[in-house]
């Protein structure tokens, strides 16, 4: 009977200081979201306000070059699909 409370007591301190870790880790998560959010709501708002001009020619342009050069190498993977594709002859 002694030994099951004992191991009761080491089982219960066991348990409660699991608890206590938990929820310390939880409330210091729970600020690191709340920081985060704020640092969310900053960048929205900046995103509202707009993108500057000058960024903005400089991302068209990447994309422009970015789309001609998916065009050429589908072009290059067309023609040589062409030339490689065995033709039926009818005999």
């Amino acid at each position: 009977m002694m030994i099951e409370a004992v191991n009761f007591e080491e089982e219960f301190t066991s348990v409660k200081a699991t608890l206590e870790r938990l929820s310390k880790e939880s409330a210091e998560k729970d600020e690191r979201i709340k920081c985060q959010e704020g640092h969310i709501a900053k960048l929205l708002k900046k995103l509202d306000k707009g993108p500057r001009p000058s960024s903005n020619r400089g991302a068209s342009s990447d994309e422009d070059e970015k789309g001609s050069n998916r065009s050429e190498a589908s072009e290059d993977e067309g023609g040589s699909q062409k030339a490689t594709s065995p033709r039926m002859t009818h005999p």
